[in-house]
């Protein structure tokens, strides 16, 4: 499997001025969610206590950390790793106590506020209403995003040869998951090599498919959806765009790649 660093020090490198919140949850190196914002946020007369979702607590090591204006949380158990982000209130009190405890599956963090604002920390929050961070916006793209991942799975190393990107794109708030093997049915039927992939409320129009050199790249758009999946295909079948069998059926996309003619040499081409 890839090895990625994902700690306060990776957290640190994903704060962009005006996103209030981020919550990444990362699962045994495979499966990358990311939603943003990422916490919910409660105000008492203590202070501001957020929360956010860590079911199947079991072994806890937690650990908090504050960088200019934000705090960086990172929770570990034995299934995920949690890194979640957010900007200080108004009446962020730095002399306060911080609370963390954990319940029903719920980590809350009680962030010590003061009753007057502080007029330093109000004008370096001023965009702190935004909720749209234009990063994943703009980046999340085939020639982009895809193009990297097909990158990584053609490392001798990774063993997954597949991955999925999936982003979800509100007024509100941003949704994206990433899977490393992303592929799971794979069937090699006497017409080919058939691929399937669960893409619920997609049309077959709002599919294309192509190759970057032996990387089978499926995308799928439609309005605040944004869907990319790549597969390398092995020796032994077409991959030409004009060979290939696509249909869409109850939400399931499949891509049918014929065999090679037996007399067809084949070189498969690896970056």
């Amino acid at each position: 499997m890839i090895s990625v660093t994902f700690d306060l020090q990776f957290l640190s490198y994903q704060i962009e001025t005006g996103v209030p919140s981020m919550l990444f949850t990362m699962v045994k190196d495979e499966e990358l969610t990311i939603q943003m914002p990422g916490l919910k946020q409660t105000e008492s007369k203590e202070g501001v206590w957020v929360s956010f979702d860590v079911p199947k607590l079991g072994q806890k090591e937690w650990k908090l950390g504050l960088l200019g204006f934000n705090f960086l949380f990172q929770l570990q158990t034995p299934e995920k790793k949690y890194l979640a982000t957010m900007k200080f209130p108004e009446y962020y009190n730095p002399y306060g106590d911080w609370i963390v405890k954990f319940e029903d599956g719920i980590c809350y963090v009680r962030v010590p506020t003061q009753k007057t604002v502080d007029p330093f920390l109000a004008k370096a929050n001023i965009n702190r209403n935004l909720t749209r961070p234009t990063p994943y916006c703009v980046t999340f793209d085939r020639s982009e995003l895809g193009r990297r991942l097909c990158e990584i799975i053609a490392r001798p190393e990774v063993k997954s040869k597949s991955f999925t990107a999936y982003k979800k794109d509100t007024d509100e708030s941003i949704y994206f998951k990433g899977n490393l093997p992303g592929v799971e049915k794979l069937v090699v039927t006497k017409e080919g090599l058939c691929v399937s992939l669960s893409m619920p409320g997609f049309e077959l129009e709002d599919v294309e498919v192509g190759f970057e050199y032996d990387t089978l790249i499926v995308e799928g758009k439609r309005e605040g959806e944004h869907y990319i999946a790549g597969l390398r295909v092995p020796e032994g079948f077409r991959t030409e765009n004009d060979m290939m069998k696509k249909e869409m059926q109850d939400g399931v996309f499949k891509a049918t790649l014929p065999r090679v003619d037996a007399n067809r040499i084949v070189f498969s081409v690896y970056r």
